[in-house]
């Protein structure tokens, strides 16, 4: 959450407490962040139905070309498969402290990360098992919000191995299988830690208001799985993706007034 400028006072860094699951911190409250925090709510009703269009286009998606089409008994989905349970396996029956400092260093390069990207500045970076901060100079809600959409360690998996192919691209390449299996492993990581986080008190959603944050952090992960299974699968299309979604959207409204009318008859005794 940022530190906003005191007036009459020099610029400090605004500080980002991206996890703090032990001790609730205190920031300067700016005087219009109720009114931008209502303005995100209504954002947020307004997504509602993008989230569920996004939900409905995954299950199709995932339904016609990983049911249907047998990509599920492929070796990618197999692999894939496969690092997800280890991961479970893992964090069921071996969770340890380690595992948490892990989440708390990817939840805080992540912010990181998007502070440059938005052309901000990092002057300082905490980071411990029981919880972590990054003080910068920058903050919108993409910046709060990055690390519950975005698999910091599954990007750094995709990009090793893709160094690695161009190393040795000359020679026997890696067998891709592996890389789905990372994937599997440390997305599900991702997922475990991100539910796991949003049970609790967040500053960073707190800062933009639950029902706007819980909605872009919901659109944003289905976008993402949805573009993984697309790269994936040998029949899926961006194309066909988005070309549901909009006929999902396209529909919703008389959709939702049908199962109303049809909730309320049957309710209608």
């Amino acid at each position: 959450m940022p530190r906003n400028r005191p007036r009459g006072r020099r610029a400090r860094p605004r500080g980002l407490a991206a996890f703090a699951p032990d001790a609730a911190s205190t920031f300067f409250r700016s005087p219009d962040a109720p009114g931008l925090k209502r303005a995100k709510f209504f954002v947020g009703l307004i997504l509602l139905p993008l989230c569920w269009a996004l939900l409905e286009t995954f299950v199709v998606l995932l339904r016609a070309d990983t049911l249907v089409g047998n990509y599920w008994k492929s070796r990618e989905f197999a692999f894939f498969g496969l690092g997800t349970v280890l991961w479970l396996v893992l964090y069921i029956f071996l969770r340890c402290r380690a595992m948490m400092w892990l989440y708390v260093a990817g939840h805080e390069l992540t912010h990181a990360l998007f502070v440059l990207i938005f052309r901000g500045k990092v002057t300082k970076l905490h980071i411990s098992d029981s919880g972590g901060h990054i003080l910068t100079n920058r903050t919108n809600f993409l910046i709060s919000l990055s690390p519950y959409f975005f698999p910091f360690y599954s990007a750094v998996l995709i990009l090793a191995w893709t160094l690695l192919s161009w190393v040795v691209a000359d020679q026997a390449q890696p067998d891709p299988v592996w890389l789905y299996g990372g994937i599997g492993f440390t997305w599900t990581f991702h997922l475990c830690f991100t539910l796991r986080m949003l049970r609790g008190e967040q500053p960073d959603l707190d800062q933009n208001g639950r029902l706007f944050s819980l909605a872009v952090i919901f659109a944003a992960n289905v976008l993402l799985l949805g573009a993984m299974l697309v790269v994936a699968s040998p029949s899926a299309t961006f194309g066909g993706f988005f070309a549901t979604l909009w006929e999902n959207l396209r529909t919703f409204g008389p959709r939702f007034t049908e199962s109303v009318r049809e909730l309320y008859s049957f309710l209608d005794f």
